[in-house]
């Protein structure tokens, strides 16, 4: 396959907004940007865009997590201090900006998280570390090989297991018995259970 051609393969976004007028000008603004690719409804995509101000935004947040494994999300919303900001992370947000910069930042940090870096300031990503180096030591005394904890790090991600046998180098069906004796040692049922209660004790986005 031409390198060259996935290179060029454009980022996949989705807006989340209740508001109509909001939905536009952020589609507008990333319809203008040749390397993006605005999608709809069911097809998959790796950015989703949610508006701080939609009704229930973290309840959306939270079933577009648990609909599309593998998106990213982004926050716009108006400035926060570390600690919000520290609370969005823990929530699964990748990145926030301001509703002041939209149009300038919009498009910069969609691509930051396309290329899998958080859009955060600098302070909170050192604070949110920290914090994650500790309560992952804390989880890594779980009776896990050293195989399963690196593929349960990946889950937490939300990774698909093509995706996980891939970057593991591992056979997808050497990827699901993993996981089958994850969910087993750590008692959940299923992948949206295991994220649901470890990504905020691993500090994982």
């Amino acid at each position: 396959m031409d390198v060259g051609a996935l290179t060029m393969r454009p980022t996949t976004v989705r807006i989340f907004s209740s508001h109509p007028v909001a939905a536009e000008q952020y589609e507008k603004v990333l319809a203008g940007e040749r390397d993006f690719r605005l999608v709809r409804k069911e097809d998959p995509f790796q950015v989703g865009v949610f508006d701080s101000e939609s009704a229930s935004v973290e309840a959306v947040l939270t079933m577009a997590r648990l609909r599309f494994p593998a998106m990213r999300p982004l926050l716009i919303a108006f400035p926060q201090d570390e600690n919000e900001c520290l609370r969005w992370l823990f929530r699964g947000v990748w990145g926030m900006v301001p509703f002041d910069r939209y149009k300038r930042d919009l498009p910069r940090a969609v691509r930051r998280l396309a290329e899998g870096q958080l859009w955060f300031p600098a302070p909170v990503i050192v604070r949110w570390m920290r914090i994650s180096e500790a309560r992952r030591a804390s989880a890594y005394r779980m009776s896990l090989s050293k195989r399963e904890k690196q593929i349960m790090e990946l889950l937490l991600r939300r990774f698909s297991n093509r995706e996980i046998a891939e970057i593991a180098g591992v056979s997808e069906r050497t990827v699901k018995y993993h996981v089958s004796n994850i969910l087993g040692k750590l008692q959940v049922n299923s992948r949206a259970e295991l994220t649901a209660k470890w990504v905020p004790y691993f500090g994982l986005t």
